[in-house]
């Protein structure tokens, strides 16, 4: 299953890669831009309502495709790839948990939209390779409420019988001037060892499509931040 899988994802790996083939400087969130890029004047965020993840700003004379068919999945399955070629000690059916990708900062307990859909995308990415993932939120019952029916909660006392972890899949965000830089890993939760590790770059507009606004006759006027 596994080498179906990656001989059908082989193809799309030049392509994405051709996003990533630069060196993308960090960029702290707070410095002027001296970014030459391409810039079309239809998108461009005004200072005032550019959307912020924490320090990180949206770069506002980056590229930004009017219509463009990559997803945030592509990128994942490309990083999903590599940590199936570069892993060892895991089979399908070793326990593995995906927790949500975190920033590269002094704390690593700092998340974002971006780095939770991160890790949603990858719970499919990998069950598709064949690995077993476990998904931990899963209270074990269904909770019926007028506003709709949940089996998944954030909250640790209504998640009963955690299951038997033996690995888990994370990693850091790293914030540059064009995008977002990303580590994810695969580390032995007793040993704490690194058994698979993988690099990528995911564009700036494809961490932006993430994060909703509202607009009036094409006019944006607010963002989530």
């Amino acid at each position: 299953m596994l080498s179906k899988k990656i001989s059908l994802t082989l193809s799309t790996l030049f392509t994405l890669s051709l996003c990533a083939c630069s060196t993308h400087p960090v960029y702290n969130g707070h410095a002027p831009h001296n970014n030459i890029g391409h810039h079309n004047a239809h998108s461009r965020y005004s200072d005032v309502h550019q959307p912020r993840v924490n320090n990180w700003q949206f770069p506002e004379n980056n590229y930004r495709p009017i219509n463009s068919s990559k997803l945030l999945s592509n990128y994942t399955e490309q990083l999903a790839m590599k940590l199936i070629e570069n892993m060892n000690y895991i089979n399908s059916g070793t326990p593995v948990a995906i927790t949500s990708f975190v920033n590269l900062d002094d704390n690593l307990q700092t998340t974002n939209i971006f780095g939770n859909h991160l890790a949603e995308s990858f719970i499919t990415e990998m069950q598709e390779f064949g690995l077993s993932v476990v998904d931990y939120k899963h209270t074990g019952a269904v909770h019926v409420t007028p506003l709709g029916d949940f089996s998944f909660s954030r909250n640790g006392k209504e998640i009963k019988g955690y299951p038997h972890i033996e690995y888990t899949l994370t990693g850091t965000l790293t914030y540059t001037n064009r995008g977002v830089i990303v580590n994810a890993r695969i580390i032995g939760a007793k040993s704490k060892v690194v058994v698979s590790s993988a690099k990528g770059f995911i564009p700036s507009f494809i961490v932006e499509s993430l994060y909703p606004t509202r607009k009036t006759d094409g006019l944006l006027l607010d963002a989530v931040l």
